[in-house]
């Protein structure tokens, strides 16, 4: 086991210049983890990220096989374009490297449930960034449900919206839906049993590229849901969490972390305390390769949510409801 993670962040974008930032403040907190490779075959991305963070030039790289080949780095971190993971994360497995992939693990289960196999194999860290399993907000509410403080749940809403232009060949469901679908399954300890799915491309007018999507759940004792994804809202960017039960609706402002409970005629806040997500995800996967305890978003979990996304897929595509467990 190695005393100290080395790592190297491969995809250099906005998501992932925030995190080359977390992990060097994150390397100043701890002398056992370092970031020794940023990785992006864009030389402007590069250029830029090295230019605005002040990064030494020797850690910037062109080519992630640099990354595989070099002893010295022990686990990756995959930022990259969703139809690149499967490749990249495929030889970093070979490589003998954990991983932190972000979400959606692949863009089918196949793909997913082949890397959590190579991975498990090779007992290998893979971890998938399911982030908000690390937001407060999203906990506190896990923990007054487990405690029967929110109790006899009727329907759960969930509304990710923003007005956005699209990025090229980008799949709304798969791009979004991650998150909505990983938060039910957090809290709920369940995953949906079936789904049914509407979704129109007003903007690209192409089947397989819909802007806005409208996804209902169904889960055992009663529970629905309703997810609504669109990158077509004016307005401020939404990414709530809206819980109804008999006595009253829990709204989850997943961002700003503000849990608020309306009661009839009665409003009131439940105190949380904010935490930075991304340290706390990349904290995580520094220790469980350090122990090998089980993680919180494994492997596993990344399958399940591509198998629940595939779903929804097919639900949009034939227009009809769908099993999503065992079909």
């Amino acid at each position: 086991m190695h005393s100290r993670t080395s790592l190297a962040i491969i995809g250099a974008g906005y998501w992932g210049t925030k995190l080359v930032n977390e992990y060097l403040a994150l390397s100043k907190k701890r002398q056992d983890v370092a970031l020794i490779a940023v990785v992006d075959k864009s030389t402007e991305r590069l250029s830029s990220i090295g230019e605005s963070l002040h990064l030494d030039h020797s850690i910037l790289r062109e080519n992630y096989d640099e990354v595989m080949e070099n002893p010295e780095i022990n686990a990756v971190h995959i930022a990259t374009p969703n139809e690149s993971h499967f490749e990249i994360a495929s030889k970093a497995i070979a490589a003998g490297k954990h991983i932190l992939l972000e979400k959606p693990m692949c863009l089918t289960s196949s793909d997913a449930f082949k890397l959590a196999r190579s991975a498990e194999k090779k007992n290998l860290v893979l971890l998938i960034g399911h982030i908000f399993r690390f937001n407060n907000a999203i906990n506190k509410i896990k923990e007054l449900i487990e405690e029967k403080k929110i109790d006899g749940i009727r329907t759960i809403e969930l509304r990710w919206t923003s007005l956005i232009q699209p990025l090229p060949n980008r799949d709304i469901i798969f791009d979004l839906a991650p998150h909505p679908v990983d938060i039910l399954n957090h809290i709920l300890e369940e995953w949906p049993t079936k789904t049914y799915v509407k979704a129109k491309s007003y903007e690209r007018k192409r089947t397989g590229f819909e802007e806005i999507a409208f996804a209902t759940f169904d889960f055992p004792e009663g529970v629905t849901s309703s997810v609504t994804l669109s990158w077509l809202h004016h307005g401020p960017r939404e990414r709530t969490v809206n819980i109804v039960n008999k006595k009253c609706t829990i709204k989850v402002e997943a961002v700003d972390q503000r849990i608020t409970i309306f009661e009839g005629n009665q409003t009131r806040e439940i105190p949380v305390q904010r935490n930075n997500t991304i340290e706390d995800e990349i904290t995580h996967f520094v220790d469980r390769i350090k122990s090998n305890d089980p993680p919180i978003n494994s492997a596993l979990t990344g399958v399940m949510n591509v198998t629940i996304l595939e779903s929804m897929k097919q639900s949009m595509e034939q227009d009809r409801v769908v099993s999503t467990v065992g079909r």
